[in-house]
């Protein structure tokens, strides 16, 4: 990755983290970075520690607009944008912008319906 790729990332991570203190107080974001799935989907993840599912439900709009932003500075088109929560908790651990291959799209966009995903922007087909 080059050192502009690099920064992005870095740029990314303190955005996301700054926009989320802003909104719900004391989060953590100790992990960011850019992926590339087997399938051919790629984005940007983030590991959070202190966000709550009850938070994110309502503040839905601007989480999805901190996670645009940062998409849109990366390059990514991102079509696909969630949160995972640990499985039986409130807890959110992760975010996540993704761009999906042609494949994805197709199954993403119809079948999205685990317990543990909170869709923030879902692709319309």
């Amino acid at each position: 990755m080059s050192r502009e790729g690099v920064e992005g990332v870095k740029e990314g991570r303190k955005r996301l983290e700054s926009g989320l203190r802003g909104l719900f107080g004391n989060i953590f974001v100790p992990e960011a970075k850019v992926f590339v799935m087997r399938c051919g989907c790629f984005g940007f993840y983030a590991d959070i520690r202190g966000l709550r599912y009850s938070e994110i439900s309502a503040w839905r709009g601007k989480v999805r607009g901190i996670l645009e932003g940062i998409s849109e500075d990366l390059g990514l088109r991102a079509e696909f944008l969630y949160a995972r929560r640990l499985p039986g908790s409130e807890e959110v651990v992760a975010l996540t912008a993704r761009q999906l291959c042609e494949r994805c799209k197709r199954e993403v966009a119809s079948s999205i319906k685990r317990p543990d995903v909170v869709v923030l922007k879902m692709l319309k087909r």
